[in-house]
């Protein structure tokens, strides 16, 4: 469960984030103005304006395809009322992504977010992965050992 949190956008980001990726959904809820809700994420979503509907798609293209999914802060920019952050992402492909069926590989992205803080509450956000880079490595030939004759 979300403890309120009362300060600057990067931590709500945070902890919007913590819950998100712990699977704590109502918890990710009570960290967001779903009056205000505005998101976009660039190649695979039109823009949203409810909640509800960007938490099925944040199921269908960052949980159900990908295990041990684990994002690592490179680059945060505070703003006062928005937060951009460059991560990288490392997962394994177990489901359907980008019309490639699972292939159990671990796969590493770069994206962006900018999440946007009104109130102490999360009003949305833009996001873009690296699409073309996930694709290309969930799509590559698998690397097959040849006989040297010795």
């Amino acid at each position: 469960m979300a403890p309120p949190v009362k300060s600057g956008p990067l931590e709500i980001y945070r902890a919007w984030n913590e819950c998100l990726l712990a699977g704590d959904i109502p918890g990710a809820a009570r960290l967001i103005d779903p009056d205000r809700w505005r998101e976009k994420c660039l190649g695979l979503t039109d823009w949203l304006t409810d909640f509800e509907d960007a938490l099925t798609h944040y199921v269908k293209n960052m949980v159900r395809p990908w295990d041990g999914l684990e994002m690592h802060e490179e680059e945060v920019v505070e703003g006062r009322d928005a937060v951009t952050i460059r991560f990288r992402v490392e997962a394994t492909h177990t489901g359907e992504f980008l019309g490639v069926p699972a292939t159990g590989r671990r796969v590493s992205f770069q994206a962006i977010r900018i999440v946007h803080v009104n109130d102490g509450k999360v009003t949305g956000q833009w996001a873009q992965l690296d699409l073309w880079g996930i694709h290309q490595q969930l799509s590559a030939p698998v690397p097959t050992l040849e006989r040297t004759g010795w």
